[in-house]
């Protein structure tokens, strides 16, 4: 490191915590709420006035050169930005320890920018982070910053950085024919005008406006894809100018009603359905990927068996012997049999596809679940998957050994069991008299109406405040809900009612013989059938589920939930 302006004794940069120490104790100002000094010291400093101030420099700056090198986390202290970007040096300061980029040490505390050539912006310091969401730059939209250009007069914010950029982020003019069929223009000032394409009044994003056609669009939404494929619906969408429908439609996401006046993305197989432009580039409803021109997935041809004559089938899943259609069959030999897909229970009523030659089972319309699917909750096409290792489903966290859904794409780790991915859209429960929709973004928790557990995006009533969990959407309804409310179920015949638990067991999804691998060993899944039951070496209690868990031979877990806390 070599110590700047060594050329010039009388005169060097002055670290911006520095300035802010200087002028901490002068003008402030408000903004939104939070409190900014105003910074009018320069960042040059001179010896000669320095000996007649009472303020003593103790900051002095080094230039870094090498940044190949520099750690792609480190960032700079005023615009907490990467300090891989921008001028190719950076500088440190021996006093604070604190990094900044050459543009936020040589800001001027007076600038004029092309972004806002009406007035001149000042420099203004933020001591302290706490909460800034409403405080954006209007180039690059990031909130956590310490210092930041500021026009009083029309609310216009800009980082340093963003503001010296040689390349400005805003051109003056943008030409997109598929867009607009003018050419559209800057508009600098900050505004509440509503953008045509996704109908929101964002004064944080930068506008561009046609004036003979009265057309205003966010320079964000001008290169929108124009055609898109949602989790939410079957067919790819397209973006259309106004509603293609004669009678107004609610979005398919929010559910909200759709202002003919703005763009949208509508099916383009002619359905009656859909969704504001906002709505579909949520990230857990596109890839905001451009697919005009493309061929369409094909999603037919996905069934999972064959038919080998009247009744019998040859399912991928069971491949060496044959399947017959028959009526359902609760019990052989005296033991509950499982369909080996949702790992459920057989029950007296429908029909199963038994194996011709041992004891595979499969519900009817297991065996006709699809290979592929899309979950109305994920982006990824995904595809179904048998005779692996047991997971946890991603909606409902229930440990299962049956078959599953798995993301196509590499690094994904979406996997859902077969009864949350069947969950679509409206949704009809047993327990409530109005179909669900999800209707929360991604990261949005609610509490379920039947376990008052916190869960994310769950199912939502339109009509009234009922929530519904993935969890209790797919709990098995043989037996009639006599209070859904406070998750029991109830005989049929006598009337007894059951807690949920208490009857299905802590773990569901799990069928007695079943050896499981684990960063513990093996783990055995055992029959809790005998007089005398095992005491779990986790809680302490005797084990009193359907099902007990052995680890390694010598371990007894009455559940997963205590394998994970047990040391």
């Amino acid at each position: 490191m070599d110590t700047l302006d060594s050329s010039t004794p009388f005169s060097h940069l002055i670290c911006p915590q520095e300035r802010y120490d200087i002028d901490k104790n002068r003008k402030v100002i408000k903004v939104r709420g939070q409190t900014y000094h105003e910074i009018s010291s320069s960042y040059i400093g001179d010896d000669a006035e320095d000996k007649k101030s009472s303020h003593f420099r103790r900051h002095s700056l080094f230039r870094w050169n090498e940044k190949d090198k520099l750690d792609y986390h480190l960032i700079c202290f005023s615009c907490r930005k990467n300090l891989i970007v921008g001028n190719p040096y950076y500088f440190h300061c021996n006093y604070c320890s604190y990094n900044y980029h050459k543009e936020c040490v040589e800001s001027p505390s007076l600038l004029f920018s092309l972004y806002h050539p009406k007035h001149f912006l000042q420099l203004l310091w933020l001591p302290e982070i706490i909460s800034i969401e409403k405080i954006q730059c209007h180039s690059c939209g990031d909130t956590q910053c310490h210092s930041l250009y500021y026009c009083s007069i029309c609310e216009f914010m800009i980082h340093p950085l963003c503001a010296k950029a040689p390349k400005p982020k805003h051109p003056t003019t943008i030409y997109n024919r598929k867009r607009h069929i003018h050419t559209l223009h800057y508009f600098p000032r900050r505004s509440t005008l509503v953008c045509n394409v996704c109908g929101l009044e964002d004064n944080n994003n930068s506008l561009y406006v046609c004036l003979p056609c009265d057309f205003v669009v966010h320079q964000k939404c001008v290169y929108l894809p124009y055609v898109i494929k949602v989790s939410r619906h079957i067919h790819r969408l397209n973006f259309t100018r106004t509603l293609p429908y004669k009678e107004l439609t609610n979005c398919g996401v929010c559910h909200a009603k759709i202002n003919k006046n703005y763009g949208e993305y509508s099916c383009i197989k002619g359905c009656t359905y859909a969704i504001h432009s906002k709505c579909a580039m949520r990230k857990d409803m596109c890839d905001r990927k451009e697919y005009e021109g493309e061929p369409e997935e094909a999603y037919e041809d996905t069934e999972m068996w064959e038919e080998v004559s009247v009744g019998i089938i040859r399912h991928f899943s069971h491949q060496d012997h044959q399947m017959r259609l028959d009526k359902m069959i609760e019990r052989v030999n005296g033991k509950t049999k499982h369909c080996q897909a949702c790992t459920l229970p057989l029950y007296v009523d429908g029909n199963v596809y038994q194996c011709m030659q041992c004891d595979f089972i499969l519900h009817e319309s297991c065996a006709h679940i699809p290979r592929l699917k899309q979950f109305i909750l994920h982006i990824h096409p995904m595809v179904l998957k048998c005779g692996e290792r047991w997971f946890s489903c991603k909606k409902c966290c229930r440990i299962s050994c049956g078959f599953k859904y798995a993301c196509t794409i590499p690094g994904c780790d979406w996997v859902l069991d077969t009864l949350c991915a069947s969950v679509h859209e409206p949704f009809d429960h047993h327990s409530h008299s109005h179909p669900l929709f999800i209707t929360s973004k991604q990261n949005t928790f609610k509490a379920c109406s039947i376990c008052q557990s916190e869960t994310q995006q769950p199912l939502d009533c339109l009509q009234c405040n009922f929530s519904l969990c993935f969890h209790c959407a797919t709990l098995p309804h043989k037996t009639s809900d006599i209070a859904p409310m406070k998750g029991l179920y109830a005989c049929n015949d006598c009337g007894i009612t059951v807690h949920i638990e208490c009857l299905l067991g802590r773990d569901p999804y799990l069928k007695p013989g079943q050896i499981l691998p684990s960063w513990r060993g093996m783990i055995y899944v055992r029959p809790n059938t005998h007089s005398t039951r095992p005491i779990c070496q986790s809680c302490g209690r005797l084990c009193s589920c359907k099902i007990w868990l052995e680890i390694r031979g010598e371990r007894a877990i009455c559940s997963f939930g205590c394998h994970y806390r047990v040391s």
